[in-house]
């Protein structure tokens, strides 16, 4: 399957730049002020991308191609059923769970740059589920390897 090899290959790049991103994040110490630096801000900024990205290329292309590379109609299906089906196959910790990071992503993006305070807690939220975004993007590749996906 040519197109689910292509978004992993995606979602690796974005996965990379995500953790690159995250780890010069961790060694700071984030406050409103962090947010007066232009390049502190350039790296919150790409670490909100790749946060976005990464959970949007999943939600959006891995998991519709996962489901329908193991034979499963999903063309017609709800979102909330293609997620039910993902914790079914423990591909995903919960649907809720799910749900729950999209809405921080959601926050993220959505946040007006006055609220300095609501950002710097959401950006530390995602700082730590971005750990849970990316186990599950390995769980996705170590099923399909399993399953004899060759990328």
């Amino acid at each position: 399957m040519k197109d689910l090899s292509r978004v992993l290959d995606e979602l690796e790049k974005h996965k990379e730049r995500l953790l690159y991103t995250r780890r010069k994040l961790d060694k700071w110490k984030l406050s409103p002020q962090t947010l007066e630096d232009p390049e502190k801000v350039e790296t919150i900024d790409s670490f909100i991308f790749r946060f976005s990205k990464l959970q949007d290329s999943m939600g959006q292309k891995l998991f519709p191609l996962t489901l329908e590379f193991l034979g499963e109609e999903v063309r017609s299906k709800p979102f909330i059923d293609i997620l039910n089906r993902l914790e079914q196959l423990e591909l995903i910790e919960s649907a809720e769970k799910w749900k729950e990071l999209r809405e921080l992503r959601n926050l993220l993006t959505h946040t007006y740059p006055w609220e300095k305070e609501e950002l710097i807690e959401n950006l530390k939220l995602a700082l730590k589920r971005s750990e849970e975004l990316v186990s599950t993007f390995e769980r996705f590749k170590e099923f399909l390897e399993r399953r004899g996906l060759r990328t």
